[in-house]
């Protein structure tokens, strides 16, 4: 029998600045016939256990396109924590303190559902959430993919004297120089989702704080940071609807 889990206020922070340089204007590019950041927007939506979504952004043009997609905009992030150098930390703790300033609001979580992943599905978010909720000892959660390569196996030149480093250091006697080696499993980092308790954010002005729970997904989603990475997508689907029945 399941355990019923504890109601939590979720807040979806959809973070969509003006001033992205590799893919100008990258936020509010046509995907499909939609602007990138209206997929974030509508699954966030359509997510049963996320209460409010907000996108915040320090662009206007951007603000009414996410609002015409059913996101709020209650404020402009400011100009000095929107730029490309700027932490996800400055940005939750900016939407927190107004949040708590103008309307004494206050979510338990805030989930951050980047526009660079678009192919998300409402089940998933709602399942890492979940997974959340039932971990009250974690700071956060956040996604994770598979990785084909063990940095176990990767190495380095040094720039001076172009000699070969291990780029994780084991000795040489160790299990890992074996014929068959039994490598740990390595994952990547992704965009697809990650979560933080509210009050860690607050507490250690971090955004995933420092115990991250996993959550491992069965694809390798694209992110999009480059003209690239957005060739890639189109290649790969012709539609969200695509995506969706090649991943059933």
């Amino acid at each position: 029998m399941n355990k019923k889990l504890p109601k939590k206020e979720v807040l979806a922070l959809i973070p969509a600045r003006g001033g992205s340089k590799r893919i100008p204007r990258k936020n509010i590019r046509i995907l499909w016939g939609k602007p990138l950041l209206a997929y974030s927007v509508e699954t966030a939506l359509q997510s049963k256990m996320i209460s409010r979504v907000i996108c915040t952004t320090d662009d206007q043009e951007i603000a009414n396109i996410a609002k015409d997609y059913g996101a709020e905009v209650p404020f402009l992030r400011p100009i000095n924590i929107s730029g490309d150098r700027s932490a996800d930390t400055e940005f939750y703790l900016h939407a927190l303190t107004w949040l708590k300033d103008h309307e004494n609001y206050q979510p338990d979580i805030i989930a951050n559902l980047r526009p660079t992943n678009p192919l998300r599905k409402p089940e998933i978010v709602d399942d890492i959430i979940k997974k959340l909720i039932s971990r009250p000892d974690v700071d956060s959660i956040r996604t994770i993919s598979k990785s084909p390569y063990s940095p176990f196996k990767m190495r380095i030149v040094e720039e001076k004297t172009n000699l070969i480093k291990p780029l994780v250091f084991v000795h040489r006697e160790g299990p890992y120089n074996q014929a068959k080696q039994p490598l740990p499993q390595a994952y990547l980092l992704n965009a697809y989702l990650d979560a933080t308790w509210g009050e860690i954010v607050l507490k250690k002005k971090l955004s995933l704080g420092e115990k991250m729970l996993a959550y491992i997904l069965n694809e390798n989603p694209i992110d999009i940071d480059t003209e690239e990475d957005w060739q890639r997508l189109i290649q790969n689907f012709t539609s969200f609807e695509s995506y969706l029945k090649q991943r059933i």
